[in-house]
């Protein structure tokens, strides 16, 4: 039985958030309005139709912040991957029963600014994973999901349409077993893949655990590189992989094609993390 709804958003860190938001504009993305969470930290997200990219700055290091303090002190990029839960308490004690070491779920919100001025608290439960191979994993419990999903915030220049597929990378030995852990943990259905890498799939989305060796064969580029464990690069659908590339080239992006259909925006270009654009349908 599945233990998690669908595929929910990455987690980007930011050293430097102002510059951060200068950059994602530049690649052609809609940004929230920065949003401050009572645990102590900042973001913006990228709403697509259902899954969202989250950029986050931490200020100052606490019990809940630290792993993505520590993730930002060396250098920031996608420190962890989520799902969605209909019951972050629910979930967690499924993951308790399979014997996967958990948090327990904690609630906290941040104030969001609507277009008409009004002001609402967005509310969240998450539990983490903190020991998950390669990256925290956890999932979220939307409790407000209408102040986060807005048509004003989900329509990007780049035609950006949704996560395709995250890039897990894991020592070599340890890829099936990493594979078989997430499987259990997003209630996706793995399948070995050539080349010793493992996808998941999760109800829209695909979580590709491979080694540093192997990830140009799962990614279709060797411009990819990652040697310590982590998320190298994530893929995303675009609606118009032409209309991007024009804005790219507007923008002075140094965007590398691929082929007709598919355009890497290399990781320095995106705190950290390589952007695979691929053309929808």
């Amino acid at each position: 039985m599945s233990l998690l709804e669908p595929y929910d958003h990455a987690v980007i860190v930011c050293q430097n958030l102002d510059a951060a938001v200068g950059q994602w504009k530049r690649l052609g993305f809609t940004l929230t309005p920065r949003g401050y969470h009572t645990l102590g930290s900042q973001n913006h997200c990228i709403m697509f139709a259902r899954d969202y990219l989250e950029l986050l700055h931490v200020t100052a290091p606490t019990p809940s912040r630290q792993y993505y303090w520590d993730a930002q002190q060396r250098g920031g990029g996608c420190a962890a991957t989520s799902c969605k839960s209909r019951d972050a308490f629910a979930t967690a004690e499924r993951l308790r029963a399979a014997g996967i070491e958990r948090s327990d779920p904690i609630e906290f919100s941040r104030p969001v600014r609507l277009e008409d001025g009004s002001e609402h608290a967005a509310t969240f439960r998450v539990t983490a994973v903190d020991g998950a191979p390669g990256a925290r994993y956890f999932v979220c419990e939307h409790r407000t999901p209408e102040l986060l999903w807005r048509p004003e915030w989900m329509s990007h220049a780049n035609g950006a349409t949704a996560v395709a597929a995250m890039y897990l990378v894991v020592p070599a030995a340890e890829v099936e077993s990493a594979g078989r852990v997430y499987a259990e943990m997003t209630g996706g259905e793995a399948s070995p893949l050539k080349d010793g890498a493992v996808r998941i799939a999760i109800d829209g989305a695909h979580l590709v655990v491979t080694s540093a060796a192997n990830l140009a064969a799962q990614t279709g580029t060797d411009e990819i590189v990652r040697e310590e464990n982590g998320y190298a690069a994530i893929r995303l659908r675009t609606s118009d992989i032409d209309a991007a590339r024009a804005h790219w080239r507007n923008a002075g992006i140094a965007a590398r094609d691929l082929g007709p259909r598919d355009t890497l925006i290399p990781a320095h270009a995106a705190n950290g993390v390589a952007l695979l654009f691929t053309q929808a349908g």
